[in-house]
């Protein structure tokens, strides 16, 4: 019996370590190929964002204010009210203007028979020429009278139309300048309105890096108070340098998102560098140990831990210029988490 016992222990620890000795299945990974493309070095600088285009929008006529649509904050479309003021005198005085004009086209309906009468009695020697002249004159000069009514009423109606002050852009208000019942006098201003589609991004580089900023060109935007990243667009430097510090005010238009404000802080990768050609690799290949950055690669059906220099960082892609990263080298984008150097691979279709 103690033979049988202990022949099963010595077969029992045989097979215990046999199956500690034998190697882990391969781990199941993604790859992608390293391509090579002309890019420029990029460099992370912070800047604030402003409207390129803000307005004092005033009012073009008289009135007391009574709707008021220009709130701090509120996003207004082009030709929208921003004020309305009272307009019951203009109201008073086109009424006017409308009777008058009625009384005057009154009497043009009554000389228009008297002349018809005078005609027909003159062409008899019934009426005298002098009787007919007047009368037609006095034709002609309400004819005239009339015209000036009507222009009146265009003037009139032009004042009624401007007591409604309407946003000559699509914008955010930054600034109310007025309130319900206050007066409003020809010229004052009743708000600030800043353009939404005039939003850009304000950023000082120096003076050295001016020959690297093309106009079009798009670099990535971040605005870390909204957790925002956006592609902006290099309108072009400012044409002013700072004394000091030698440094350029580079504009960067952005669209505009619900939240932003005038003056928040945003960080933009603008270029530092002419183009130069880059080995390209997906930002997932990065694997990050004690601080340094690695990317695993698969050789004869094994994971190779390989250090990088990190030259350029594009939206999602990284630009390595030194060895050991050579172009068409596959690299591990999903599973690297998990894998350890010299582990046996089996690269999947993701």
């Amino acid at each position: 019996m103690k033979q049988i016992l202990s022949l099963f222990i010595v077969a029992l620890a045989y097979f215990c370590n046999s199956l500690f000795a034998a190697e882990p299945p391969p781990a199941r990974v993604v790859v992608k190929v390293v391509t090579e493309q002309k890019i420029a070095t990029q460099s992370l600088l912070t800047g604030v964002v402003d409207f390129d285009r803000i307005s004092a929008v005033s009012s073009e006529t008289s009135g007391r204010v009574v709707e008021l649509h220009a709130i701090e904050g509120a996003l207004i479309q082009s030709g929208e009210a921003l004020i309305v003021l009272n307009s019951d005198l203009i109201l008073k005085d086109m009424d006017i203007k409308q009777k008058q004009r009625a009384q005057v086209s009154a009497d043009i309906e009554k000389l228009n028979r008297t002349l018809k009468r005078l005609e027909s009695l003159l062409a008899t020697n019934a009426a005298s020429r002098q009787a007919h002249d007047d009368a037609l004159f006095d034709h002609r000069s309400l004819q005239k009278k009339r015209e000036v009514l009507d222009e009146e009423m265009a003037r009139l109606q032009l004042q009624l139309n401007m007591s409604t002050v309407t946003a000559p852009f699509d914008g955010v208000v930054l600034e109310k300048l007025k309130e319900h019942g206050e007066w409003v006098d020809p010229g004052s201003a009743i708000c600030k309105l800043a353009s939404t589609k005039d939003l850009v991004v304000r950023v000082s580089i120096s003076e050295n890096l001016a020959r690297f900023q093309t106009v079009g060109l798009t670099v990535p935007v971040s605005i870390p108070a909204l957790d925002l990243t956006l592609t902006g667009t290099i309108m072009g430097l400012m044409p002013v340098a700072n004394l000091r510090s030698k440094s350029l005010t580079l504009k960067i238009r952005i669209p505009y998102q619900t939240g932003m404000a005038q003056n928040m802080s945003a960080t933009v990768e603008i270029p530092t560098s002419h183009p130069q050609t880059l080995r390209m690799l997906p930002r997932d290949a990065l694997v990050n140990v004690k601080g340094k950055d690695f990317v695993y690669t698969v050789e004869d059906g094994k994971a190779k831990l390989l250090p990088i220099d990190i030259t350029v960082r594009s939206g999602d892609m990284l630009g390595i210029q030194n060895p050991p990263i050579t172009t068409g080298m596959q690299v591990v984008v999903d599973g690297n988490d998990r894998l350890r150097p010299d582990q046996a691979v089996q690269i999947i279709e993701p």
